[in-house]
């Protein structure tokens, strides 16, 4: 099995900081950060192939969803089919821009936007020459939209959806939806198969290395970029290899998570005071909340279902202001928790951050298949925008904290104790 010599010879943790040599990697390795245990480099196996496969493969089967009906509704004798588009077209008739918007950019903008540049990269590796500035352009969307995709979060929203419709009509799976279940397994391929290194060497070339030894990049007077590993001089504003920022640790990084947090508190009280969905029937209109979502399908015996719904609505959200605002005050004040404990609280609360859309893309699927008058009919409520807008506020506040804070002061507490003891 060959050697993989095209990364640069030492990079930077964007977690921790700690200078990292880089070994020859072999396909189908890993190489985390030996300070923190953060993956940084992945090899796959003929990576450009199989990003070309994986890539073309799921916009065959989102053209497959695309075309085909995607899921059936009968009640006492009324039957129909929605499609995919049928979703978008339905929120945008009935003047609810804001939420079409939104599903268009999860189910179509970023996820055609994503392919298209990734399968454009690895095709122009190939075939050169090629104009330089299209790659960097591509590369930069790639590493940009990768967090913002959440077709998987929509499949789990639509199966929510059916278990909620599941007691007022009958559901049926059409050949749009089995297509769409491939369409998402094989975007996720396609994510897990690229890495930011690797784009940025073949596009860029190696970095140029710096002479450092072992211990944190902001100690030897460089900078770690955390756009394509590169390690670069401390005075430095500007990477060499892909022309990003970089800053020894992230500008203004604690105000500006605890201002997207408070926000996020604000708005997510309208979320939970005013109705999320508006439900029809026989005339009659109900508002529901999403505690009274969740209160609905537990009354009607479908637990798993309202745990989900519960977790990603109302514990998540709240959990993650809790834990982002605890790390920040962690950076402020240091508790003698050990700081690998705090490191993995953050990828949890950013991991975890996108689920909470899924009530939102419940309520999306809801009006798109129940619209039929005064008889049935579902529609949005004012509390959709309200909590979309926390989700994504704090999505934002995950990303603009800056890990390394934390090192820092775990860094500064333990000299400090080292110190007593000399004395």
């Amino acid at each position: 099995m060959s050697h993989f010599a095209f990364y640069e010879n030492v990079t930077a943790c964007e977690e921790c900081d700690f200078i990292n040599p880089i070994p020859p990697l072999k396909s189908g390795e890993r190489f985390r950060c030996q300070h923190c245990g953060h993956v940084l480099i992945s090899v796959h196996r003929q990576v450009a192939a199989r990003i070309m496969a994986a890539g073309l493969s799921s916009l065959l089967m989102l053209a497959l969803a695309m075309s085909f009906p995607f899921l059936g509704f009968s009640t006492n004798g009324i039957e129909r089919t929605v499609t995919l588009f049928h979703t978008l077209s339905v929120l945008l008739s009935q003047g609810h821009l804001v939420l079409g918007s939104i599903i268009s950019l999860a189910l179509f903008v970023f996820p055609l936007v994503y392919l298209f540049s990734i399968l454009f990269l690895v095709w122009s590796f190939q075939h050169k020459p090629i104009l330089n500035f299209a790659q960097r352009y591509c590369v930069r969307w790639v590493v940009v939209i990768q967090p913002w995709l959440m077709v998987d979060v929509f499949l789990v929203g639509i199966l929510v959806a059916l278990v909620k419709m599941n007691s007022l009509a009958d559901i049926s799976f059409e050949l749009s939806f089995w297509a769409f279940c491939g369409y998402v397994i094989l975007l996720l391929k396609t994510e897990s198969l690229v890495d930011k290194r690797w784009l940025w060497n073949k596009v860029a070339g190696k970095a140029d290395d710096q002479s450092v030894v072992t211990g944190t990049a902001k100690e030897q007077g460089v900078i770690g970029c955390h756009f394509c590993g590169a390690t670069l001089a401390a005075h430095k504003r500007h990477c060499n290899r892909c022309g990003h920022s970089v800053y020894s640790r992230r500008p203004k990084s604690l105000s500006s998570t605890a201002a997207l947090l408070v926000a996020s508190l604000l708005i997510y009280i309208p979320a939970n005071v005013f109705p999320i969905m508006e439900t029809t029937f026989l005339g009659n209109t109900e508002p529901s909340t999403i505690m009274g979502g969740v209160l609905l399908l537990w009354s009607l015996g479908s637990y798993p279902v309202a745990l989900i719904i519960l977790l990603a609505s109302v514990v998540i959200p709240l959990a993650k202001v809790l834990s982002l605002s605890w790390l920040c005050w962690q950076c402020h004040f240091p508790s003698k928790r050990l700081t690998e404990q705090k490191i993995k609280l953050y990828r949890i609360t950013e991991f975890v951050g996108r689920w909470s859309m899924i009530d939102v893309f419940v309520v999306a699927i809801l009006t798109s298949m129940v619209q039929m008058g005064n008889f049935m009919s579902i529609l949005p409520g004012t509390a959709v925008l309200s909590f979309t807008a926390m989700v994504v506020l704090t999505m934002l506040a995950a990303m603009t904290f800056d890990p390394r804070l934390l090192w820092d002061k775990d860094e500064a507490r333990t000299v400090s104790v080292s110190e007593r003891r000399e004395e």
